[in-house]
C-alpha cells in the first residue's frame, strides 16, 4: 500500500533536518541551551548592589545617617569615598561607580534651622535601568531622612506623631504595582526572550523548506497533485519541534527559576505551539517565493531580528512613529507577546484573548492557504515552461 504524500514529505524533511547540522543546531539543540542561559544570567531578578561612591562635605550626624542608609539599601553598594567631585566624576567615566551622592557644606545645620538643602545625585544615565534604579531609592532615602528630621522638630514642640505627620506628609497615597510588583527581570523578561529565539529559529528553518533542493518533474508533479499533503507533511516535523520548545520553556525553564505563572501551563503551552507553527509558516512563505537559499534566510533575518525591538515591550509601540508602528503590527511576535504576556503574568485564559489568538490562528491559516496557492501555481508554471504535461 502506497503511503500517503504527507507521509513521505514528512520523512523526507525529518531527514534533512537530521542529515543537516546547521539546521538541527538552529532548531533542536540551540533554543534549549538559550533558554537556560537567558534564565540564568536573569536569575536573581533584579539589579542590586549598584556600586556608587560618596562626597561627604558636612561630615555631621545626620549625613553620616544618610550615608548609613545607603548603605543599607539592597540596591546599592559604597564603593568608595571622594574628596572632590572631580574625582568622584573620573571615577563614573571610569566604569568604578554608577552612580555619586554629593551631600554639601553646612547639610545638617540648614536642615536644622528649615532652610532648603541641596544634595546632588549624579547616575551614569548609559544605562537607564540603572540609573533609575538609582534615582528612584536616593529619593526614597533623602525623602526618608527629611521626614525623620521634621518629625524629631515637630515633636519636640508637642505635638503628637500623628499631628506631626499630618503636617509633613498631608498627601498619603498608595500606590500598587500589579503583575510585576517587585519588577522582577526573571518573570518580565526571560520567557520573551525564549518565545523570541523560537520565533527566530522556526522562522529561519522555514525559511530554507522550498529551495533547499534541485525541481525536478517529480517534485513539481507531486506539489500538483498533492499540494496540502506537501504542505502538510514538510510542516510536521516543525510542529514537533515547537511542541518540544513550548515543552522545555514552560515545563522545565519556568519551575525551576520560579518564573511567574498565574495563567494555564496548558493553555500558555498550546498558544506558544501555535505561535511556533506560525513562524515556520512564515519562513516557508518566503522560501516558495525567494528560491536563492542565502537570500531567503537574509529576507527572514531581516524581518525578524528587530521583532523583539518592535515587540512593545522594552518602548510603546503607541509612542513610536507611523512607519514604525506599522512595521510593529506586521510581525506575528507583536500580536502574540501580548497575548502570551496576558497569560502566563496577567492570569487571563486563552479565551479572553480575542485580538492576538485571532490574529495568530487567521495568520496560521492564510499563511498555509497562501503557500498551498504558490506551490501550486509555480509548480505548474514550471512544467509548462518546460513543456511537460501536467
Amino acid at each position: 500500500m502506497k503511503k500517503p504524500e504527507f507521509i513521505n514529505e514528512m520523512v523526507k524533511e525529518a531527514k534533512r533536518i537530521v542529515d543537516t547540522r546547521s539546521l538541527m543546531l538552529i532548531t533542536v539543540v540551540v533554543p534549549p541551551i538559550l533558554f537556560f542561559l537567558f534564565a540564568y544570567i536573569y536569575q536573581s531578578a533584579l539589579v542590586r548592589q549598584i556600586p556608587i561612591s560618596i562626597i561627604d562635605h558636612d561630615n555631621s550626624v545626620i549625613s553620616r545617617t544618610a550615608i548609613t542608609s545607603f548603605g543599607a539599601s539592597p540596591s546599592f553598594t559604597i564603593k568608595t569615598y571622594y574628596a572632590s567631585l572631580e574625582e568622584a566624576k573620573a571615577g563614573l567615566i571610569s566604569g568604578e561607580v554608577d552612580g555619586i551622592v554629593f551631600i554639601p557644606k553646612n547639610f545638617e545645620r540648614d536642615i536644622k534651622k528649615r532652610r532648603q538643602v541641596h544634595p546632588v545625585i549624579f547616575a551614569n544615565g548609559i544605562n537607564v535601568i540603572k540609573s533609575n534604579y538609582i534615582m528612584s531609592d536616593a529619593t526614597k532615602i533623602f525623602k526618608m531622612i527629611s521626614g525623620g528630621v521634621l518629625l524629631k522638630k515637630f515633636r519636640s514642640s508637642g505635638m503628637t506623631e500623628t499631628q506631626a505627620m499630618e503636617i509633613i506628609n498631608p498627601v498619603r497615597y498608595d500606590f500598587q504595582t500589579l503583575y510585576n510588583s517587585n519588577y522582577s527581570y526573571v518573570d518580565f523578561l526571560v520567557p520573551s526572550l525564549c518565545v523570541f529565539v523560537i520565533f527566530m529559529s522556526l522562522s529561519l528553518a522555514g525559511a530554507t523548506v522550498f529551495n533547499h533542493e534541485k525541481i525536478d518533474a517529480g517534485v513539481l508533479t507531486s506539489q500538483i497533485k498533492f499540494p496540502v499533503g506537501s504542505v502538510f507533511g514538510r510542516l510536521l516535523p516543525y510542529v514537533l519541534i515547537s511542541a518540544a520548545d513550548a515543552m522545555v520553556m514552560i515545563g522545565l525553564i519556568f519551575p525551576i527559576f520560579s518564573i511567574t505563572m498565574r495563567g494555564s501551563a496548558f493553555e500558555l503551552m498550546l498558544f506558544t505551539f501555535i505561535f511556533g507553527i506560525t513562524s515556520v509558516l512564515l519562513g516557508m512563505v518566503v522560501s516558495a517565493i525567494i528560491k536563492n537559499l542565502m537570500m531567503a534566510t537574509q529576507v527572514i533575518l531581516f524581518f525578524t531580528t528587530p521583532a523583539f525591538v518592535f515587540s512593545g515591550l522594552t518602548y510603546p509601540i503607541w509612542a513610536m512613529p507611523g512607519t514604525h508602528q506599522i512595521f510593529a503590527n506586521m510581525i506575528p511576535y507583536t500580536h502574540f507577546l501580548d497575548g502570551f504576556i496576558r497569560i502566563y503574568l496577567m492570569g487571563e485564559s486563552l479565551g479572553e484573548l480575542g485580538m492576538p489568538l485571532n490574529l495568530l490562528v487567521g495568520g496560521t491559516l492564510i499563511s498555509f492557504g497562501l503557500l498551498v496557492l504558490i506551490l501550486k501555481f509555480q509548480s505548474v508554471w514550471h512544467l509548462r515552461k518546460v513543456g511537460a504535461k501536467v
